[in-house]
């Protein structure tokens, strides 16, 4: 490819990359987890959320990475993300606080 049309692709913010960003994608799905948030009142996404199977996947995700980091385990998870769910009321055990666990 010339220098020319590598110019031009730039000049209209031409993205080169085929993924996004891993951050930018969980910034994303949070954003999505806010807005199930203010629709439903609370963060219990289940995971084959039928209205958005990828936030379902994705919540699922943090709470197992949550629980790796938590047993001292290799995970993605880290301190400001936990921060960032804590911060939203987020349930790491996927039940309302008032429900008995069993």
């Amino acid at each position: 490819m010339t220098q020319s049309r590598i110019d031009l692709l730039e000049s209209i913010d031409f993205s080169w990359s085929i993924r996004p960003k891993p951050q930018d994608t969980w910034q994303h799905r949070f954003a999505e987890l806010l807005a199930f948030q203010r629709e439903k009142g609370h963060c219990i996404v289940p995971q084959r959320c039928k209205e958005n199977p990828q936030l379902g996947t994705w919540v699922h995700t943090q709470r197992r990475q949550y629980k790796l980091k938590m047993e001292g385990k290799s995970n993605s998870m880290t301190q400001d993300k936990i921060n960032s769910l804590n911060g939203i009321q987020f349930e790491w055990d996927g039940r309302p606080p008032n429900q008995d666990k069993k």
